[in-house]
């Protein structure tokens, strides 16, 4: 059985608590009317919580399928880079939208979720790889806490950054 289930289930449970609590903002800010660009910014918000929860849960997956040792790793990191780049891709198309509604530089909040993304990318390319290090947990909880953190970001950003008419 998989020795680290308890730091993924932590994980899953503070991913839930992101994701729930991002459901509820939206419905708050439904009441007065939603932007498009907070809309989009719920989406992405929520499915890179969301994203977290289902990876919390993907070595659990693949452990009760047999998987067991390196291989565990290293699949969990193929479908954490596979999750990373569709999380990317929505990102991306969000981009237009805020340049055009929110009237500040986007350069730092950009590179403060994007250098982290591409930090985990390469991490989790070097875990299936197996180059520098054999693969192992650690490479993939960077992952996570790189969602959790991500996650954390965009909340912060939705508070603080409001969009223009």
């Amino acid at each position: 059985m998989l020795e680290v289930r308890e730091e993924l289930l932590t994980i899953a449970e503070i991913s839930i608590g992101i994701a729930g609590f991002s459901g509820v903002m939206a419905v708050f800010l439904q009441q007065g009317g939603l932007h498009i660009v907070d809309r989009l910014r719920f989406i992405n918000l929520f499915t890179t919580a969301f994203s977290t929860l289902v990876l919390t849960f993907v070595p659990i997956a693949f452990s009760h399928a047999g998987v067991q040792g390196e291989r565990l790793w290293v699949y969990s990191s193929l479908v954490m880079t596979f999750a990373w780049a569709l999380n990317s891709s929505l990102g991306a198309r969000m981009l237009p939208y805020l340049r055009e509604h929110v009237s500040h530089s986007l350069t730092l909040p950009r590179t403060a979720i994007i250098a982290p993304g591409v930090l985990n990318l390469v991490a989790q390319v070097l875990n299936v790889g197996g180059w520098f290090w054999e693969p192992g947990f650690l490479a993939y909880l960077f992952g996570l806490i790189v969602y959790m953190y991500a996650a954390g970001l965009m909340f912060v950003y939705v508070v603080l950054f409001r969009p223009h008419e």
